[in-house]
């Protein structure tokens, strides 16, 4: 059997709105025609609650699939216990099955895959979590397990990831959604294959090519399949004493084929301690027409880290509102001496439930508590 392996389309991301769901609507069209089964590893959507129109506009397009699609939500979609994420939607809607917490099977032609999932958690309790579910393979069926999760292998700076290592045993095959950049990792007889985005989203120098794996089950070989996407163009400029950043820009930019409005970031070296910043937004503002324009000076500020619209600079380190906010909450509970058990639930009930809700979870919390001391 043929599997198509696809995520983080990120359905509604602000800055490429269009082109979240043009490229995965040509990904998954392109994946029916190429595999017997599609199995997508979360962030479908960009936000818990995603607009009407974001909803709308995925549901035409996954009405489009005449092949099974087995799905998991991300860490975008995740929602407290209780409340219904995006991804639930299109499962009730009929249009894809979820495999979180128990297996999907697929039988074609005498064989079958099956696919357990365990969608996005917050990392510091995403090895209790993967313990807690003991996911344990199909007998008689080639065997998928599908996460959506960092692991220390690709991003050791993270302080909770995953690793290889920790993955349930007796599954052929490992698939890992989150990492917007397409990877094939081969450790300790395990396989796993991250698909990447089909949106750019992170303006890295890596990140241009976009598309999905496609795994075939009898020969245990995979392929990557390209599609169409923005074009990406990443330059270099150095900039001097008495040099005009305005001008190096401009000539730069006079010299790239701004053809299809593509995705420029440029990286400025050299002396930048006179480029303020609202020399780079006019730059930007300037250039909107033509094209999607970054520009990264060497000294902190990095467009890699610019698809976070939320982001907020806090002693030197970039980090998002939302993990702000949680850092704020665990410190002000740890002031008090209040236990909040997962402080992240805890922060997305503040965010999302209503008066009575909120102190329903806050009663329980307590009680739960005082039941264990």
């Amino acid at each position: 059997m043929k599997v198509a392996i696809l995520g983080d389309f990120h359905f509604g991301y602000d800055r490429f709105y269009d082109d979240s769901f043009v490229q995965a609507e040509q990904a998954l069209l392109r994946a029916q025609d190429e595999a017997d089964l599609l199995i997508v590893a979360g962030d479908i959507f960009d936000s818990r609650t995603p607009k009407q129109e974001v909803i709308a506009r995925a549901i035409e397009i996954f009405r489009k699939l005449h092949k099974k699609v087995i799905v998991i939500h991300g860490t975008h979609e995740r929602r407290p216990q209780g409340f219904a994420n995006p991804v639930d939607i299109l499962v009730k809607a009929g249009l894809v099955e979820s495999c979180h917490a128990h297996a999907v099977v697929v039988e074609l032609g005498g064989e079958k895959v099956a696919v357990y999932g365990m969608g996005g958690v917050p990392e510091e309790y995403a090895k209790a979590a993967l313990e807690r579910l003991a996911p344990k393979p199909v007998e008689g069926a080639f065997n998928i397990f599908m996460f959506h999760q960092n692991l220390k292998e690709l991003m050791p700076q993270v302080e909770n990831g995953l690793t290889m290592d920790d993955l349930p045993q007796g599954f052929q095959l490992y698939v890992d959604g989150h990492l917007h950049k397409s990877h094939f990792i081969e450790k300790g007889g395990r396989i796993l294959l991250i698909p990447g985005s089909t949106v750019l989203t992170q303006v890295r120098r890596e990140e241009k090519v976009k598309g999905f794996y496609v795994y075939d089950t009898a020969t245990r070989k995979h392929t990557y399949v390209s599609i169409p996407s923005r074009a990406f163009i990443h330059t270099t400029i150095h900039i001097g004493n008495n040099t005009s950043f305005r001008q190096l820009i401009s000539e730069r930019l006079s010299q790239l084929d701004l053809t299809g409005h593509p995705i420029v970031r440029i990286d400025v070296e050299g002396d930048v301690s006179g480029v303020a910043q609202s020399e780079v937004s006019a730059v930007r503002d300037q250039y909107a027409g033509k094209c999607h324009l970054f520009v990264s000076l060497s000294r902190g500020t990095d467009a890699e880290e610019m698809h976070l619209n939320d982001v907020v600079h806090i002693g030197g380190l970039g980090v998002s509102i939302r993990e702000r906010g949680i850092s704020i909450l665990k410190e002000a509970a740890a002031r008090r001496g209040v236990a909040l058990g997962n402080v992240e639930e805890a922060f997305e009930m503040m965010c999302e439930a209503d008066d009575s809700q909120l102190m329903q979870y806050f009663i329980n919390a307590s009680s739960n508590n005082n039941a264990k001391k």
